[in-house]
């Protein structure tokens, strides 16, 4: 009896240690700040109502654009580690938030976004973060995931403070319900007060990826911010970012193959160019007639070049990094104007 007793407490301090430790990774998962968060405020019975954060526009946005790609040095398991994130502006849902684009595949539908772990099967995946919006407000979405998690998991609730997104309810499932051991998935849910509802981040990952996938969901989700829900997936497209160049090759003397050109876009033009000694060189440039966001998060740019020519570049279905060159703005007639040679894939 002596034993079994022991083995009991064992087993519960362990089960204490796993969750304090959860606990902990979303204050470890900011990125560039000097102080650590408070401890949060943990209720198991109930949660007190979250107003809204107000935010300027200029602190949401924060000079980033939709698609924008960029490096950040984050923690992981107690070492330095350099991060390349994109930026995603979802005005469908009004959320917008950086993703680290090399651990995780991003699926997007009217209602959710999804970030899955690369190494996951994107159909049945274990490891991932979904983005939702709610009509209701917080505290009623808090009930409702509540009600529903409660019928497997334990529960710890109360309050977390996102570095962009301010005080939010956290609820979070790992231990099974009256079993006093961990589960093999486990969730983490974050309920942001918006104006006009609510946005809900919920993290799922095993127990074998907590410190893992755990950490890079959160400094993902310190990241996050709320915008106004304008009903298309991203706001008006400003312009693609990046450098691009051209499948076509040209040679040098030597035989040396580089990009016939290398491209950049702005607001309104197309500059086709070359590189010198890192520095991008402008040639000629075609006017913009229309750029827009498609449905799949990507880009139409419908161009026309100085000698009359209209065509369009589009982003590709399977691969994001690459714009497909098609001789018309006609879509009915691009099957036959598709040009390989044309086409652009992102560069840098």
């Amino acid at each position: 009896m002596r034993c079994i007793v022991k083995h009991n407490i064992a087993k519960k301090a362990l089960v204490f240690v796993f969750v304090l430790m959860l606990m902990l990774l979303v204050g470890c998962g900011r990125r560039n700040t000097t102080t650590m968060p408070a401890e949060p405020a943990v209720n198991n019975e109930s949660v007190s109502m979250i107003e809204p954060a107000e935010s300027s526009e200029a602190d949401i946005l924060i000079g980033k654009q939709n698609g924008e790609r960029f490096e950040d040095v984050i923690i992981l398991e107690g070492m330095e580690e350099t991060v390349r994130y994109e930026h995603v502006r979802n005005g469908m849902i009004g959320f917008e938030m950086d993703y680290d684009y090399e651990s995780f595949v991003r699926r997007s539908d009217a209602n959710r976004e999804c970030f899955i772990s690369i190494y996951d099967n994107a159909d049945k995946p274990e490891n991932y973060l979904e983005v939702t919006a709610y009509t209701e407000n917080a505290d009623a979405v808090a009930v409702f995931f509540t009600d529903t998690l409660s019928q497997t998991y334990e529960l710890l609730k109360g309050t977390r403070t996102l570095d962009r997104a301010g005080d939010c309810i956290w609820i979070e499932a790992s231990e099974l319900k009256g079993s006093n051991r961990m589960a093999d998935q486990l969730q983490v849910v974050y309920i942001i007060p918006a104006s006009d509802g609510c946005r809900v981040a919920v993290e799922h990952f095993s127990v074998e990826s907590a410190e893992g996938f755990g950490r890079r969901f959160n400094y993902m989700l310190n990241t996050l911010a709320v915008i106004d829900r304008t009903g298309n997936p991203t706001d008006t497209a400003r312009s693609i970012t990046g450098t691009w160049q051209t499948a076509s090759m040209a040679y040098e003397a030597d035989g040396t193959m580089y990009p016939e050109y290398y491209v950049r876009f702005t607001d309104s033009e197309i500059l086709y160019g070359h590189m010198k000694n890192g520095d991008f060189i402008p040639d000629h440039s075609d006017k913009i007639i229309h750029l827009e966001m498609t449905a799949s998060d990507g880009f139409k740019v419908q161009a026309e070049a100085a000698n009359g020519v209209q065509y369009t570049y589009q982003t590709s279905a399977s691969d994001r990094d690459i714009l497909e060159y098609y001789e018309t703005w006609n879509e009915g007639s691009f099957p036959e104007m598709y040009r390989g040679g044309a086409s652009l894939s992102r560069s840098y």
